[in-house]
């Protein structure tokens, strides 16, 4: 007795002579399809357990004869598995996404391909206990009308459903900014076939490259120069690429070979927000004759999508920066310190770990202002602000306080430590002639310390009033210094 009734669908008969043997000697009824179209035709009329279709097939290609099964409601419940020759993500994207139930690339061991084999099969049979097979079909679709139905199930169902709104979904969700290219970038990548994805944007002059395969550091580079290339295009003027930041998703990807850039087919399109251009989107594949012609028809597909997922984050990056950035020195605000002073105090309970907070002041600000006025004022601010940020670990967090007033966060940072860092600014504002006045402004500041754990330290308001205190202490005993609060 069998363990159930199997369809291959195959058009290579050496594929179909071994698969069946293997099926077979396992105890599996095998029947035969050598097309597409023969498939279908089978699946209405016999009623299998299990159906492993072939991608490339002549009539109707696996794909196409899933979709179509997987959308009937006579077919749906049989579970399909994909047989392919190519172990590419593409394949098993699109294969999982028309609704196979699991995927096994040529080539497989007898073992692999029977273990596949009696899950599926034992899960439709669990699921038709104690039922009754249901009535023959045969003859409800006419060829015509399968190759109708097909054609537009995947032009409409397959690609808008599954594409578009995976790339819809991205852009109902308020997320970071980064992150988004990244998911973009994923997305098109797995479609097109293991593209090098890359989208650069003009105005914050920023670079999202993703690597959906090993990629050596020149290919790397011919990829960015492309991009570079393509903007151009555009009319945007690329100046020093060393002034754009570069951010590279997959890095375990990026090889150590130093051996010639392989030739690369780049696709690219403009990513256009109320007529204007606001980036532009390429991909890159080793040389391959259908990569062009099937990533052009993916990304002329998903152009206006792609450019809302990423015009909606920038926006919502740009206005969350807005939120919790001083409009003067475009470091953090007060209150947002408060909430990352705030992460960091339950980080150090949780983790038993050390960190230290400085207050600093602009000595004799007042003095600036009344002298050199205002405007002066800010463009001290300014010039303080990134002079404080150039001292600063990038883990570090610095941030407006209050009028002349700046806080800083130091993580793992203990009381020598920090007081080095502190030091390490006063002697770089000392040194520093700021911009304002024909001879230039000399300015200098004073500095209070805490370090967290420390005695007399019971909650977060604690360390606040120490750094504060040390502060004033170093006001009071001349300015330009550096007071730890013990």
């Amino acid at each position: 007795m069998s363990d159930g009734n199997i369809l291959l669908a195959d058009d290579n008969r050496l594929v179909v002579k071994i698969t069946s043997a293997i099926l077979e000697d396992a105890g599996f009824s095998v029947s035969v399809a050598w097309d597409g179209l023969e498939a279908i035709n089978k699946a209405y009329t016999e009623d299998p357990d299990l159906i492993i279709l072939d991608i490339e097939m002549p009539k109707m290609n696996g794909y196409q004869v899933c979709r179509l099964l997987k959308d009937d409601e006579f077919t749906r419940d049989i579970p399909v598995i994909m047989l392919t020759g190519r172990d590419q993500q593409s394949d098993k994207f699109w294969g999982m996404k028309t609704g196979a139930d699991a995927y096994i690339t040529k080539g497989f061991k007898p073992e692999q391909l029977l273990k596949v084999v009696k899950r599926e099969v034992d899960r439709r049979l669990a699921s038709l206990a104690g039922q009754e097979r249901r009535n023959d079909r045969s003859g409800v679709l006419e060829e015509e009308g399968v190759f109708s139905r097909v054609i537009d199930l995947l032009d409409s169902k397959l690609f808008e459903s599954t594409v578009l709104n995976e790339l819809g979904a991205l852009a109902s969700v308020s997320q970071d900014y980064r992150q988004t290219l990244r998911e973009v970038l994923e997305i098109l990548a797995k479609v097109a076939g293991d593209a090098v994805g890359v989208i650069l944007m003009f105005e914050e002059e920023d670079m999202a490259v993703h690597l959906n395969k090993p990629t050596t550091g020149a290919a790397l580079e011919m990829i960015k120069d492309k991009a570079f290339e393509v903007a151009a295009g555009y009319g945007w003027e690329v100046g020093n690429p060393e002034r754009i930041k570069v951010v590279l998703f997959g890095e375990e990807n990026l090889t150590d070979d130093n051996g010639p850039a392989r030739s690369f087919t780049h696709v690219e399109i403009p990513l256009i927000a109320q007529k204007t251009v606001i980036g532009v989107l390429v991909l890159s594949q080793h040389t391959s004759p259908a990569f062009a012609r099937t990533a052009q028809m993916i990304l002329k597909l998903v152009q206006n999508q792609v450019t809302i997922v990423v015009d909606n984050a920038r926006l919502y990056e740009a206005a969350r920066q807005l939120a919790i950035t001083d409009g003067l020195t475009k470091i953090y605000n007060h209150r947002f310190f408060q909430e990352l002073f705030e992460k960091e105090y339950k980080r150090s309970d949780r983790y038993n770990t050390v960190f230290s907070m400085i207050m600093l002041d602009i000595d004799l600000f007042k003095n600036v202002n009344d002298t050199y006025g205002h405007l002066c004022g800010d463009e001290i601010l300014k010039g303080l602000a990134s002079l404080m940020k150039g001292c600063l670990r990038s883990m570090d967090i610095a941030a407006r306080y209050g009028g002349e007033e700046f806080a800083m966060l130091l993580p793992e940072t203990n009381g020598p430590e920090a007081i080095q860092t502190a030091e390490r600014i006063r002697r770089a504002v000392e040194d520093h002639v700021f911009v304002g006045a024909e001879q230039g402004i000399r300015i200098t500041v004073s500095q209070g310390v805490a370090t967290y754990p420390s005695p007399g330290v019971h909650e977060r308001s604690d360390i606040i009033a120490k750094a504060d205190k040390a502060l004033y202490e170093a006001k009071e005993a001349g300015r330009n210094k550096v007071v730890f609060g013990e």
